[in-house]
């Protein structure tokens, strides 16, 4: 899981995205190591039992934070990532690390806009859009690159990367 999500916060810093294909692999070699792990004797019906496990919880999680896509407040290749955490670790401790990654992605983003200057922009940007939501009833991207620049946007694979780091310090030495 390190390496996959070590080498989504690579492309996340170098492109600003994930690409499908690494994505694609993580998935194999993680229903693969489910496969492995389990306390049955491999077959076709373990590798259909583990597979339905790890791409129900992958679908969990992306069907959680599909809203946060369609307003473009989270990037897919973000919410693959998370998915990913969760179809590895399961629902419990995947959402403890992604979590953990949320909370260093919020501190981060509020030590730019701190060393920025722009808190009072972000914030009376994002309560303009939650009022502009619940008067139209219209979901529109909250984050547009053409008007909000790069700036303003973390790679939140780098923090989902942390966050497990974090989790597994904690869960085996503390």
């Amino acid at each position: 899981m390190f390496l996959v999500l070590g080498a989504g916060a690579f492309y996340d810093i170098r492109e600003h995205r994930i690409p499908n294909w690494w994505i694609l692999s993580a998935m194999i070699t993680g229903i693969l190591l489910a496969v492995l792990k389990s306390d049955q004797s491999a077959g076709l019906s373990v590798l259909l039992k583990e597979s339905g496990v790890f791409l129900f919880r992958m679908a969990v999680v992306t069907a959680v934070f599909f809203l946060f896509f369609l307003c473009r407040m989270i990037g897919a290749g973000d919410i693959k990532l998370a998915a990913l955490i969760c179809g590895y670790l399961g629902l419990k401790e995947g959402a403890a690390v992604v979590g953990c990654g949320f909370a260093i992605g919020a501190i981060w983003s509020f030590l730019r806009m701190i060393k920025k200057g722009s808190i009072i922009y972000r914030f009376s940007h994002f309560t303009a859009y939650i009022r502009r939501l619940y008067r139209t009833r219209e979901i529109t991207a909250y984050y547009v690159p053409d008007r909000d620049g790069r700036s303003s946007v973390i790679p939140l694979g780098v923090c989902m990367f942390l966050g497990a780091v974090i989790f597994i310090i904690y869960k085996n030495w503390i």
